[in-house]
């Protein structure tokens, strides 16, 4: 398993390959919609298949993979990842419950998530807008919420305590959080943790929070006017120096270098589609009406 950093912040793309991913965690929502083919996914504790039609909405810090069944060619996925600053509606649930269920049959899918997913995919670079992204990710899930039985995170099956710990970081990761405090709070000694950050992330854990917190420090210089102090201290450091150091070691430039090359009308474009939604499981305005 591993922690998965995306730079967008906002993706929605047609997969046709045949995937095998391992067990990993990321703090944006996923979701995937099994138009061809169809795919074993474990969401937490348990696995699904999904069939042709169906749709699954992985919350955030929650584990999950892939296992595609069917062959390249014979498979369409249609994946969207969504960082939750731009879901203002739904992200305290989203950070807070989880469902008990996360597939979506056929049957149970309103029309109006179709017509996001077409929507989504006739944005291109020179009209997307981050208004009208969050806008439209909102309608689904707002479609999408009333299927699913929410209970609080705490209250789901136990998880593997890996999965508990990387959840756990992901949460607290701007804090002053230490190999130390983590243990104490999971009531392991720091080598038994030091363990399973070797064993499971292949890093250590100074290095993954690092990690977690450049990514964050990256959306921020994007998306918002901070200065570059402001934002070394949102992301947990209180030494401007410190976080120079670290980011250009993971960038070869600063912070300010990386923001004047990659920063654009306050968000980051997607990249461009090369492909048509064309729906192959049934008729392009199948779905649950009102």
């Amino acid at each position: 398993m591993f922690y998965e950093n995306k730079r967008e912040f906002f993706l929605f793309y047609c997969e046709r390959n045949s995937l095998q991913y391992p067990l990993h965690v990321h703090q944006y929502i996923e979701f995937v919609h099994a138009v061809k083919g169809s795919v074993e996914m474990q969401v937490g504790t348990k696995k699904y298949v999904l069939h042709p039609g169906e749709i699954v909405l992985v919350f955030p810090n929650l584990a999950h993979d892939y296992h595609t069944l069917s062959a390249t060619g014979e498979t369409q996925l249609h994946i969207l990842n969504c960082y939750l600053d731009f879901l203002p509606l739904h992200k305290s649930q989203l950070l807070t419950m989880t469902p008990r269920h996360p597939v979506l049959r056929t049957d149970e899918i309103h029309a109006d998530i179709s017509y996001v997913e077409k929507r989504l995919f006739e944005i291109n670079q020179e009209d997307y807008d981050r208004t009208l992204v969050s806008s439209l990710v909102s309608l689904m899930l707002s479609r999408i919420f009333p299927k699913l039985d929410l209970i609080p995170y705490e209250d789901q099956t136990q998880q593997d305590l890996s999965c508990e710990i990387v959840a756990y970081i992901g949460k607290h990761f701007r804090e002053d959080i230490s190999l130390s405090s983590v243990a104490k709070h999971f009531g392991l000694g720091k080598y038994a943790l030091s363990r399973i950050f070797s064993n499971v992330l292949d890093l250590n854990f100074v290095s993954y929070v690092n990690s977690l917190r450049i990514d964050y420090a990256e959306y921020l210089l994007l998306s918002t006017d901070l200065g570059i102090m402001d934002i070394a201290i949102e992301c947990g450091y209180h030494n401007q120096q410190t976080f120079y150091r670290l980011f250009k070691s993971m960038h070869d430039c600063t912070p300010k270098e990386y923001r004047a090359q990659r920063y654009t009308n306050n968000f980051i474009t997607p990249p461009p589609q090369d492909f048509v939604y064309e729906p192959e499981y049934g008729q392009a305005d199948a779905g649950v009406t009102p």
